[in-house]
């Protein structure tokens, strides 16, 4: 990539797509010799996603999304499989806060169309709720970045190991886990509010500086929320298996019935032969389960 040209976007990166780059002085240069048009192409990121919805539905993941529902939404508005693929997106496009949703996803028109809005519903949001007070900004979206984080947040954790499960089958079943596979285990902790329900809590401890004083203090203090374990195809970088604890439960526990779950997902057209894991797995029982299933670990 030269110094002219624009860095790709996270849409770009995350679905490692082959794009086309923008060259306004050689179609200028083109247009003034008298060249044909052809074609037009919005180099967009609604043109990529476009092929990335396409492969949803050839896929069969479409239908997965569209037969989840979420537990305890009443009165509903939006159908559940919307939801999923506005947080979907809202990962995909790099969004680190839900506030900035309005500004990236949700005043996209060509996106939000994809998703199933019509142009009126993005222009003038599904509900006059709020209106009143409404003075200067104007609507962004059909829907607020609150509403889609109360009712995404409702999704439970065996709901969501089902449907990742569910995803995995299904590009198992296109081929691309074919074989013998080294796997990797790892996990990642992901921290929430106290007062979220079924967090777990972590005692750790941190240097802290002391005002005049030279040596540094230790302070232990909380964390709150859960830990993320997957099992990931080393070769693919695709995930196999996943599972969501507490944040202070000890991995190794799950060593084993994450392999279980990965085999099962993987059914007769993949086969783990070596997994790779660190120290915190290290126990002399499941390694021993590890060999009796002729799996090898590193």
């Amino acid at each position: 990539m030269s110094s002219g040209e624009e860095k790709p976007s996270a849409v770009q990166e995350r679905l490692a797509w082959q794009v086309a780059t923008r060259d306004d002085a050689r179609v200028a240069q083109g247009l003034y010799a008298g060249e044909a048009i052809e074609e037009m192409h919005e180099l967009s990121e609604a043109g990529l996603l476009d092929e990335f919805f396409a492969f949803l539905e050839e896929s069969g993941m479409m239908a997965i999304l569209r037969q989840q529902e979420l537990p305890g939404v009443q009165r509903v508005l939006i159908p559940s499989v919307q939801f999923l693929l506005l947080y979907l997106l809202k990962v995909l496009m790099g969004a680190e806060s839900m506030n900035q949703l309005p500004r990236v996803l949700f005043s996209n028109i060509a996106v939000m169309e994809l998703i199933g809005f019509n142009a009126r519903q993005i222009e003038e949001g599904l509900t006059q709720r709020g209106d009143g007070q409404r003075k200067t900004k104007k609507k962004q979206g059909p829907l607020t970045p609150q509403c889609l984080a109360d009712n995404i947040c409702k999704l439970g954790r065996e709901q969501m190991e089902r449907l990742f499960n569910q995803m995995v089958q299904v590009l198992v079943g296109k081929g691309l886990l074919d074989g013998k596979r080294i796997v990797a285990l790892d996990g990642s902790k992901l921290p929430t509010p106290a007062t979220y329900e079924g967090a777990g809590k972590l005692k750790q401890t941190r240097s802290v500086k002391i005002k005049g004083q030279k040596e540094r203090a230790t302070e232990e203090y909380y964390v709150y929320g859960f830990k993320v374990l997957v099992l990931i195809d080393v070769q693919t970088r695709l995930p196999l298996a996943m599972k969501m604890v507490q944040i202070q439960e000890y991995e190794g526990r799950w060593l084993v019935p994450l392999l279980e779950q990965a085999q099962r997902n993987l059914g007769s057209r993949g086969q783990i032969e070596t997994i790779v894991v660190d120290r915190g797995y290290l126990d002399g029982a499941d390694l021993w389960q590890l060999h009796q299933r002729g799996c090898s670990s590193w």
